[in-house]
């Protein structure tokens, strides 16, 4: 009985979703040809050095016995300035959840106003430079790609969210240097103290040292390595170490990713969590891609593993606009990836 009802369910989800798609395509376009403005490329304030810009994402969701949702899940506005000394600033703020409307005909709002990052940085030369403030945690790629619209799925996988927290708040330094031929990007940093405003459904770092690092192995290949120690507020005294690998390759739109990560606790091996995931994605034309995932994910505690397969389309009408649609299978009934029917617009602005 369930099929039918989720047949008609995803149908409806996706007229709306491609209805708003041709909205925001729409507009942008008026906005391109009325102006210099570039989708996707912000905005310049006049007479100023600060640049605006952002991003939004729509979705629809259904996951297994509960009742589907459509929703605005995030809008994030991006400001940034530059001087012309060697001062940089950045900042990040996110109206997640404003409105999400479920197939009942029920309207609610879960609006938090998120601040992402709000960093400085002192920018002293390729091979060196300094961040204060709050900024992305810098272990593998999905997490500091972080918006929407530059990810192929709308679910993310849990191995780069559920094992360390997504933000950082302290100091790091970042650059490259030349080592064996080959230009190696570093970036090492700690945090000490509470996370300027963190979001309430995570858990902070208390207390955080790493760094991570990677390199192009050919030129359509590149390898990353992170470690860090860290502390979480929800469990002060348990020291964690985690140790993770990130590969992406990509040639001729074809493209393959993957993200490796154990976290190690001192409370023992009960509480280690490990996980990965391999991602291809494969051009069906020349604005569609056919997308697939393979995760693997063992969480801290005694609740067994997870076997996930994701199965979706991309479509990307232009560069700052992309459509998704996905079904999520293996995780049954989990609470942490139960299976789903997913779709997606989001856009940059």
């Amino acid at each position: 009985m369930r099929a039918p009802c989720n047949r008609s369910r995803l149908a409806t989800g996706m007229a709306i979703v491609l209805f708003l798609a041709g909205a925001v395509t729409a507009h942008a376009d008026d906005l391109d040809h009325a102006s210099d403005y570039a989708p996707g490329q912000g905005w310049n304030l006049p007479g100023t050095d600060i640049g605006i810009g952002g991003y939004g994402a729509l979705s629809f969701r259904n996951f297994e016995d509960e009742v589907a949702r459509f929703a605005v899940d995030d809008i994030s506005l991006f400001l940034h300035w530059e001087s012309e000394g060697r001062l940089r600033a950045f900042a990040e703020l996110g109206l997640e959840t404003p409105l999400v409307e479920t197939t009942s005909g029920h309207f609610s709002s879960q609006t938090y106003v998120a601040l992402e990052r709000a960093y400085l940085d002192y920018v002293y030369a390729d091979s060196l430079n300094l961040r204060l403030g709050k900024f992305l945690t810098p272990i593998g790629r999905w997490n500091v790609i972080h918006a929407d619209p530059l990810v192929w799925t709308t679910s993310r996988p849990l191995i780069t969210e559920q094992a360390f927290p997504t933000n950082a708040t302290g100091i790091m330094v970042f650059g490259n240097f030349p080592m064996f031929g080959h230009a190696v990007d570093y970036s090492v940093y700690g945090t000490v103290g509470s996370e300027w405003r963190p979001n309430p459904d995570l858990d902070p770092f208390s207390e955080a040292y790493g760094a991570h690092l990677s390199t192009a192995l050919t030129p359509n290949s590149e390898l990353g390595v992170s470690l860090v120690s860290f502390e979480q507020r929800s469990s002060v005294g348990e020291r964690r170490k985690l140790v993770g690998l990130d590969y992406v390759w990509s040639r001729d739109r074809y493209e393959i990713s993957a993200e490796a990560a154990y976290r190690f606790s001192d409370d023992g091996s009960l509480f280690d969590e490990k996980g990965l995931f391999v991602q291809g994605v494969v051009p069906l034309s020349t604005r569609l891609y056919a997308v697939g995932r393979y995760e693997f994910y063992d969480p801290a505690g005694s609740d067994g593993d997870l076997n996930l397969w994701v199965w979706g389309l991309a479509f990307k009408p232009n560069p700052a606009l992309v459509l998704k649609l996905e079904a999520r299978t293996g995780g049954g009934r989990s609470a942490r990836a139960p299976e789903s029917v997913q779709a997606s617009v989001a856009f940059l602005f």
